[in-house]
């Protein structure tokens, strides 16, 4: 069952870190008032608004 932030719609990521940058995000997100996971998926978006390439599809080419 689903908590009332919708957690079926949401993917889970691992990151695996070094301990430094660890910190980092968990002071940061503290000095925010936010959680580490709220604080980065801000800093994801914020990025992504900054991106200045056109929007369109993405096209990749996977190794055969």
């Amino acid at each position: 069952m689903a908590d009332a932030d919708g957690d079926k719609d949401k993917k889970q990521l691992t990151l695996r870190v070094p301990q430094d940058v660890h910190k980092k995000l968990r002071v940061l997100a503290a000095l925010h008032e936010q959680t580490m996971t709220e604080y980065f998926i801000a800093l994801v978006e914020e990025a992504y608004r900054k991106d200045t390439r056109p929007a369109g599809p993405v096209q990749l080419k996977l190794p055969t």
